[in-house]
């Protein structure tokens, strides 16, 4: 092999190096991403299901405060 081979050998694993190098990063940086906007929407449904709950719990105490104002103003007139 002569000189020129060699330093053309070199240079494209260097090459290959070069690009592969910031690939991988990007595709680990990717990944762990993709495991954190999981881990929000797990939260966020979870957050759903709470916001869901409470909000039928108020919707069941404005129903009985009404029956309960309803039934003092029935006192009050008699």
């Amino acid at each position: 092999m002569t000189w020129e081979i060699v330093l053309g050998l070199i240079t494209l694993v260097g090459a290959i190096i070069s690009v592969a190098t910031p690939l991988l990063k990007l595709n680990t940086s990717i990944t762990k991403l993709n495991c954190s906007i999981d881990a929000l929407n797990a939260g966020m449904k979870q957050n759903d299901d709470r916001i869901t709950k409470h909000g039928m719990q108020i919707d069941d105490l404005e129903h009985r405060v009404t029956v309960l104002e309803a039934q003092n103003i029935g006192k009050e007139t008699t």
